[in-house]
């Protein structure tokens, strides 16, 4: 290979990576506005696109459209309903250990009752 063409290849692919660095640093949108003033997001000259998630139950939310995994071992802002749906799983898991110990001793009746108190819950709470 000649060193006049890898001294091309290495400029053009030099020259297009840095266009794509200035395209992602320019306009108000982009990453020299948000962090222009060193300030934070807040109070930054960002300014984030018209497409905001109405839905956000925090409208302070910087990322209202990310929505992050619910773990029992890991506090997230913005999950309030996280304490609500963990009774709701408590419950459920009560009622399929109490329905499975009556299906062993063999009370059909019992069992039939709360599995259908079981499936009433689940389509309550989703």
């Amino acid at each position: 290979i000649s060193p006049i063409i890898l001294t091309v290849v290495a400029l053009t692919l030099g020259i297009a990576a840095q266009t794509f660095i200035n395209s992602m640093l320019k306009g108000d949108q982009g990453l020299g506005a948000f962090l222009k003033d060193g300030s934070g997001y807040q109070n930054s000259a960002y300014r984030p696109t018209g497409n905001k998630d109405s839905s956000s139950s925090n409208p302070e939310d910087p990322l209202p459209w990310l929505s992050l995994p619910k773990f029992d071992f890991v506090e997230v802002a913005g999950q309030q309903e996280q304490e609500a749906e963990r009774m709701v799983q408590l419950k459920l898991e009560s009622l399929r250990e109490e329905m499975n110990k009556n299906l062993q001793e063999g009370n059909m009746e019992k069992a039939t009752k709360l599995r259908l108190e079981l499936e009433e819950l689940c389509e309550q709470s989703g």
